[in-house]
């Protein structure tokens, strides 16, 4: 072989990997997959789930449907008293002011989660003992939730109608269940649901440790 055919060859072999290079390139991606972010809570905290469609009235209060009370007090009134359509009319609400519901938690080995669901107007009463750590409560249902003794625990609500408290933060479409978990409440959570409690009409209901 000739210098020359041999310098070719050289020079062929030396070049080869670059002339790979620049046929065969790719331009890096522009696009960036946005990370999975879990929530804070998905690791450590506990769904508790309880549901309703109402909560049950105090022994001292009228059981009688609203249109038989209101029959009652036009039967006992003065027909020309102005008084009793009015009152008749703040009964056709009946007595969702009044229906509470009491739930004591006693489970301080995990953060935890209350789901809390009603179909009426409820007031949830939460009570818990020493070294319980509620993070944070979701509030669903379709007339307007309550909600004491949760401190400063932030509530997400999902109500059809307006359900004020000082740490209430609107959040979404309403919804609730008495049957089962609904599937808006686990991604509410963030977290699957680790206990259920449903009943028609709730009263008191205990959360403790080791529950499912």
């Amino acid at each position: 072989m000739t210098n020359q055919r041999r310098l070719m060859a050289y020079l062929f072999v030396a070049c080869l990997p670059l002339l790979v290079a620049s046929c065969c390139s790719t331009v890096p991606s522009t696009i960036i997959q946005a990370p999975v972010v879990k929530p804070k809570s998905a690791s450590q905290a506990a769904l508790h789930v309880i549901g309703v469609y109402q909560g049950q009235l105090p022994e001292t209060a009228d059981k009688r449907p609203w249109w038989a009370q209101c029959q009652a007090m036009n039967e006992a009134a003065v027909k020309s008293e102005p008084s009793i359509m009015n009152t008749c009319q703040a009964l056709l609400n009946p007595g969702r002011d009044q229906r509470t519901i009491t739930v004591n938690v006693s489970d301080e080995t995990t953060p935890i989660i209350l789901g809390l669901m009603a179909y009426e107007g409820v007031t949830w009463q939460i009570n818990t003992t020493p070294g319980v750590v509620i993070e944070k409560v979701i509030l669903a249902g379709y007339h307007q939730q309550r909600i004491q003794g949760v401190g400063d625990a932030q509530v997400d609500v999902y109500s059809y109608d307006n359900s004020p408290c000082d740490r209430c933060v609107q959040k979404g479409r309403y919804f609730y269940s008495y049957e089962r978990v609904p599937f808006e409440m686990e991604v509410a959570a963030g977290v699957r649901a680790s206990s259920f409690q449903g009943n028609y009409t709730g009263g008191t209901y205990q959360i403790f440790k080791g529950m499912q």
